[in-house]
């Protein structure tokens, strides 16, 4: 008889003693699965699994496929976002069937620690509690294979390698990535430093060796032991500043140097988390006036395209809720509220031709031609029944003309030569000039009181008023318009939308002193305004502030997606709102770095400034008096033409 010895299989026994510490909680576990390792997951609860089996994926060109990845495909061919099997399959996992935690074997180790990243980037579902346990065995090593490369293994601290001798060892080494610490960005920048944490006899089912708290998984995120972080950063008060005298100094990548200190108001949130949980900061200054924008492909440039591109960790600065950037980054808690607004031309003096008429509105006028119209019918009809003992009756005409130009003569406060006798006509005359006297004394205080209390024409200073005078408004970025969803926004945004035009800093600040066309700055949550150093002092006295903000959004940081800090700093943020060092900290960097007679000159040109003082008196201040006097003139000139012309008639006759 022949007997068969078969060769016992420990992998099962660990690896389901790791699976119940760790994958429990997860939505689902994602197995790559290998033939050379036998193991079956039978965990005290039930564990949602997937099972990819990477070897066979090139067998399902057929498309008997469980998932018909011709949609996700298209997609992605549609965006022109470069994918390969891996970040293929990888994405609908995680999209699809929700996995947050992975076992992946051997040689598909570095496969999909490099197709990770970008898969989970691509993904619409996002999770932030990512675990991953890697499992080699040196028997199967080949020579040059190097399993232990990628971003993931340098960034998650949340993963454990396995490893044995031989395929068939009961003796597993557990390990975890060291991820605390210097990260080693120039020197061997894909090597990971892995920490033993335990050695686990799966024969006996025991923990031979344990690490204790060198480096366990729990207290990794506690104390980050100097570990950098760095933020893309340029000059924009007061989210975001630099300093190149005050301490202290930190290391800017993109000069090498240690010789820029970095404030504001976002900044200094994150240089207060990093004191709480012993990371280093590091900037880079590359972009030195730009948030950037998205690709539909997933890159992008400017802040955004470094964050995205794994440059930087953490990109502020008043940033948005941009829809485009959320799909391949992630964002954190609000930051604050900003709202964008203009800075408009002021409103010159009101001065014109009918300066005179301005005193009585149109209705009154009315009634004031009303009034004088009875006054002359009045006279015309006194005049004409006036009868003296040693005269006959007036005619008809000469009353008309009597009533008329003594309306006027009153009107203007001028006498008459003509003298009467009559009772009737010398009472209807008083009232005619007690009226008279009245109204032209109305009108000498409303005329006093225009010239006092100058009137100004109408400013572009309100949402609405902006479109409606449809003003060229500008901005050194497209990013300001971004943020609007042209989709569900109303007409008005759309309109003022069309209007907005990019110009550079220095276009900007010269277009300040001579153009008509608003100017963008950013009005914060507590009162503070941002974007204002383009414009030179001498050009705010040609500008106000509008009243009101062309539209508002909560600011957020934008960070990359699996960014392993993002939930700490979360809470981290919403225990600065509640102490209320949000406003503290807002209105200390504005004392500190920005002028704050400038911030209130700002602030107080929203009301208009009537003390002017004296002025200069042009041709504008008098030429309805001119008109006015022309078409005397004029009148005056016809009547005596007419005059002479009847008279040389009547001599001919």
């Amino acid at each position: 008889m022949t007997v068969l010895w078969v060769e016992p299989s420990y992998w099962n026994t660990v690896l389901n003693f790791l699976a119940q510490q760790y994958f429990t909680d997860s939505h689902a576990t994602c197995i790559l699965w290998h033939p050379s390792f036998d193991f079956h997951l039978a965990t005290a609860e039930p564990l949602p699994l997937i099972i990819m089996d990477s070897h066979r994926w090139f067998d399902h060109s057929d498309g008997k496929d469980v998932y018909n990845y011709r949609g996700k495909q298209d997609e992605f061919e549609e965006k022109g976002i470069g994918y390969n099997d891996w970040i293929l399959r990888l994405t609908v996992a995680i999209e699809a069937s929700h996995c947050e935690t992975f076992l992946v074997f051997q040689e598909q180790i570095p496969k999909f620690a490099s197709s990770f990243y970008h898969a989970s980037m691509y993904s619409i579902w996002r999770s932030l509690r990512n675990r991953f346990i890697f499992v080699y065995t040196e028997e199967l090593i080949e020579e040059n294979d190097i399993y232990l490369l990628g971003y993931i293994l340098q960034d998650q601290p949340n993963i454990l390698l396995v490893t044995s001798k031989y395929l068939n060892s009961s003796i597993f080494d557990i390990k975890t990535n060291r991820f605390v610490g210097p990260r080693n960005f120039d020197t061997n920048p894909g090597l990971v430093e892995f920490d033993l944490l335990q050695r686990y006899d799966a024969e006996n089912d025991e923990i031979i060796w344990d690490g204790g708290t060198k480096s366990p998984l729990s207290v990794k995120m506690r104390n980050l032991k100097g570990r950098e972080v760095v933020i893309g950063i340029f000059d924009y008060k007061p989210f975001m500043l630099l300093d190149y005298e005050r301490k202290p100094f930190f290391y800017d990548r993109s000069e090498n140097t240690t010789e820029v200190a970095i404030d504001g108001t976002e900044i200094r949130l994150m240089l207060t988390f990093c004191e709480l949980y012993n990371c280093t900061i590091q900037v880079d200054t590359s972009e030195k006036a730009d948030w950037g924008d998205i690709y539909t492909n997933g890159s992008g440039y400017g802040l955004v395209g470094m964050v995205l591109d794994r440059r930087n960790d953490y990109g502020v600065g008043g940033m948005y809720l941009w829809y485009e950037a959320y799909q391949y980054m992630d964002m954190t808690h609000f930051l604050g509220r900003s709202g964008v607004t203009c800075l408009v031309p002021a409103p010159n003096r009101l001065i014109s031709w009918t300066l005179l008429l301005r005193p009585f509105q149109t209705a009154l006028w009315m009634c004031v031609l009303f009034c004088l119209l009875l006054e002359s019918l009045a006279l015309c009809v006194t005049r004409r029944w006036e009868h003296y003992t040693d005269s006959p009756s007036n005619s008809w005409m000469d009353s008309l003309r009597f009533g008329c130009i003594s309306t006027l003569k009153l009107f203007v406060s001028q006498g008459t030569s003509y003298v009467t006798s009559s009772y009737a006509l010398r009472t209807v005359l008083v009232a005619s000039y007690m009226i008279d006297i009245i109204l032209t004394t109305v009108y000498s205080g409303g005329l006093a009181a225009i010239l006092t209390l100058p009137t100004l024409e109408e400013a572009a200073d309100s949402r609405q008023r902006l479109f409606d005078h449809k003003l060229i408004w500008t901005g050194t970025s497209q990013a300001w318009i971004t943020t609007i969803d042209e989709r569900s926004a109303d007409p008005v945004l759309l309109g003022l939308m069309e209007h907005y035009r990019v110009y550079d800093a220095s276009l900007i600040s010269a277009y300040s002193h001579t153009e008509q066309m608003g100017f963008v700055v950013e009005r914060m949550q507590f009162g503070h305004l941002g974007n204002t150093e383009l414009i030179e002092n001498d050009a705010l006295e040609r500008l106000k502030l509008m009243v009101d903000d062309i539209y508002f959004a909560f600011t957020v940081a934008f960070v990359p997606r699996l960014w392993p800090h993002l939930n700490a700093y979360n809470d981290f943020i919403l225990a600065w709102h509640s102490s209320g060092f949000d406003k503290f900290w807002e209105w200390k960097i504005a004392a500190d770095y920005m002028n704050a007679h400038r911030q209130n000159r700002i602030v107080a040109s929203q009301r208009p400034n009537l003390d002017i003082g004296p002025v200069q008196l042009g041709i504008d201040n008098f030429i309805g008096l001119i008109l006015l006097w022309c078409f005397g003139m004029i009148c005056s000139l016809l009547t005596f033409a007419i005059e002479l012309w009847k008279g040389q008639e009547q001599s001919v006759l």
